[in-house]
């Protein structure tokens, strides 16, 4: 994620490919610290077929410092999501039920959310309608994952459990990270698990999902951090962006206020 739209993500995807065909990775030298990075998260945010290769010269350049290290690392672990995820729809889901309502649900979720009149009333009433089925699921399937019902529907069943209440967010984590561990889960979709059950107990985040707001603040901003001068290092390990781009992406996009981010996306 840069932009925030697939439609111009997508363009600028094709012109990191065109870029990459024509003349190679632009070095920090070049273009800069922030720019060469991007390039690496845009063209291996793209097709399969090219990102080996990005990656091979990726990590050569990176060893003589002309490419961002958290670059590398951020590339490295999207094939391996990407691979995960490719191997997962190659199977059929054990719970195509599940999947479908699970859809259903975050269709419903998601509608409130980005909707052009936002109502944060509405958006409270659908969680709460959701909220005895999410937490049903949970009781009698478990986790879903990404063989029960495939990578999108695992992906958005977190999601759902993050706008529900600090017990089942905390119940649901331990489940999430083994998923994670056996490859069957999204590990970004973990640490926005994770920061949130940090903040439910008041404890600092590790990812930097969580923006907040405060009495000192009318917009979204950085909430606590853990190691916050390694926080890049470990988005990078799991395939997110930097912190500073994603909250850039998140603040420029949302449609939430800070009336309003308390249960936002």
């Amino acid at each position: 994620m840069l932009t925030g739209n697939d439609a111009q993500e997508a363009r600028a995807i094709a012109e990191a490919r065109g870029i990459f065909k024509s003349r190679g990775l632009p070095t920090i030298g070049e273009v800069g610290d922030e720019a060469a990075y991007s390039f690496i998260v845009l063209i291996c945010t793209g097709e399969r077929d090219v990102r080996a290769s990005v990656l091979s010269k990726a990590k050569e350049a990176a060893r003589r410092g002309q490419l961002p290290s958290d670059a590398v690392r951020y590339c490295e672990a999207r094939i391996r999501l990407d691979d995960a995820i490719v191997q997962a729809r190659g199977r059929a889901p054990t719970r195509p039920q599940l999947r479908d309502e699970i859809q259903r649900l975050f269709a419903a979720d998601q509608a409130v959310r980005r909707q052009a009149d936002f109502d944060f009333e509405k958006m409270m009433q659908v969680d709460r309608e959701h909220a005895p089925i999410v937490s049903a699921i949970f009781e009698r399937y478990g986790l879903p994952t990404y063989s029960m019902v495939g990578p999108e529907a695992a992906s958005n069943f977190v999601t759902l459990v993050q706008h529900q209440s600090p017990e089942l967010r905390h119940r649901v984590l331990p489940q999430l990270k083994a998923a994670v561990e056996a490859g069957h889960a999204d590990p970004t979709q973990y640490a926005n698990l994770y920061d949130r059950s940090q903040r439910d107990a008041g404890r600092v985040q590790l990812y930097g999902q969580n923006l907040e707001c405060s009495p000192q603040s009318p917009t979204l901003h950085r909430a606590p951090i853990e190691d916050e001068a390694n926080v890049n290092v470990r988005r990078a390990t799991i395939g997110l962006v930097r912190l500073e781009l994603y909250e850039r992406v998140v603040i420029d996009t949302t449609s939430l206020t800070c009336g309003s981010a308390a249960q936002g996306k």
